[in-house]
């Protein structure tokens, strides 16, 4: 299990962080760019139910794990035929990257499931298996950012292909069971909806998470347009990414002393402070410094935003309330972000863009600052929630 997922996401890394480099390459513009890369989160909220149920209907994961990763390290592979294919370079890659989404959004439920699953019946350490596809993904970028400096940055379509394929060998040696978690939507919308701490948070998690999640694809175009290599690129997504776990270690000991609310109002301030410190272009050495505050904001921000989600949540619909977080933060949040951004990036500069982000993030924090208010007048409780173990 471990092998899984430090090869799946040495693809991931390879892959997402600098793809926006070889489409720039390809003679793409920014909107074109944003357009392509704000495909993927919205293709994965349709196609995340649909292969729940093919899972349920068919009870091996595993079979299916192995054909999206095959599948997904295959189409990969296709993004290298744009020369020759028929149609629009942009047309092309849209329909890529949506095809690609599709297999790609079933691989981490249902491998986070088989896991959950295994360390439930026998025992183990989730975060210790689930480490190691940090690993992977901080240890691609860098690597990759050395070979496409050394050859050209259609490697990454090879590194990514190469690393999904092994990945798919190991899959065979993991557990056969897996429960995946249903969620019931259309009635857990109303519930939820109802709940005002919860849709605040939602609104705040879309700005906070939704930037964090579209810088990922576009730090590449920006640190090479300020002056920085492509292999520095590499160098700051190891070090950001890197530092993620041994934050995520503490998490819980800081929610414990300063309240959930006060982690993650935090966590959107030093975003929102990147993002401004980018605007202003500083130099490539100060950006791989500041690149500790991803890994503090996100290694803080995703334990605390997941437990107040559950706190926020009814017993009878906490699945649909991290289903639909999800979907705000990792799906729609990124799209948006994304999208948005690459019009900035053609109207402006991507300095801009990173001026909007920084605005945006700030929203957030304000967003869930009313969440807070919003709680504590609905639960008559103190302004904090102590972030305690269930």
């Amino acid at each position: 299990m471990s092998a899984y997922f430090l090869f799946s996401f040495i693809g991931f890394g390879a892959f997402f962080p600098l793809l926006s480099l070889h489409l720039e390459e390809s003679g793409l513009s920014g909107s074109q760019i944003g357009t392509i890369v704000s495909i993927g989160p919205v293709v994965a909220i349709i196609a995340q139910p649909m292969w729940g149920m093919i899972s349920d209907r068919f009870q091996n994961p595993r079979l299916i794990l192995t054909i999206c990763a095959l599948l997904t390290g295959g189409i990969g592979l296709g993004f290298l035929l744009a020369d020759i294919a028929q149609v629009g370079m942009f047309f092309f890659f849209a329909c890529l990257a949506a095809f690609l989404s599709v297999f790609h959004s079933a691989m981490v439920p249902l491998s986070d499931s088989i896991v959950l699953n295994y360390v439930k019946k026998k025992g183990g350490d989730y975060g210790f298996i689930r480490l190691w596809g940090a690993v992977g993904y901080a240890l691609a970028v860098w690597l990759a950012g050395l070979l496409i400096e050394a050859t050209f940055t259609a490697i990454i379509f090879y590194i990514f292909a190469a690393a999904l394929f092994v990945s798919a060998l190991f899959v065979r040696k993991m557990p056969t069971e897996a429960d995946v978690p249903r969620a019931d939507i259309r009635n857990g919308l109303k519930e939820l909806f109802r709940i005002p701490p919860y849709v605040m948070f939602l609104a705040s998690t879309f700005l906070v998470f939704g930037t964090i999640n579209a810088n990922n694809f576009y730090f590449g175009l920006y640190y090479t347009a300020i002056g920085g290599t492509v292999a520095g690129v590499g160098l700051v997504f190891l070090v950001a990414a890197g530092s993620e776990a041994p934050f995520m270690l503490f998490a819980r000991k800081v929610m414990n002393r300063l309240g959930i609310y006060q982690v993650l109002m935090i966590c959107g301030l030093l975003s929102s402070l990147r993002w401004i410190l980018f605007y202003f272009e500083p130099n490539p050495g100060l950006i791989l410094a500041l690149s500790i505050i991803q890994g503090l904001a996100i290694g803080f921000y995703i334990p605390a935003a997941v437990q107040l989600v559950r706190e926020l949540s009814p017993d009878d619909v906490k699945v649909t309330g991290m289903t639909i977080y999800a979907s705000f933060g990792n799906g729609l949040g990124t799209m948006a972000c994304t999208f948005v951004g690459g019009y900035v990036i053609d109207a402006f500069s991507i300095t801009t863009m990173y001026g909007f982000f920084g605005i945006a993030s700030l929203i957030g924090v304000g967003l869930a600052g009313i969440s807070m208010l919003l709680f504590r007048r609905r639960s008559n409780e103190t302004l904090t929630i102590a972030g305690r173990s269930k």
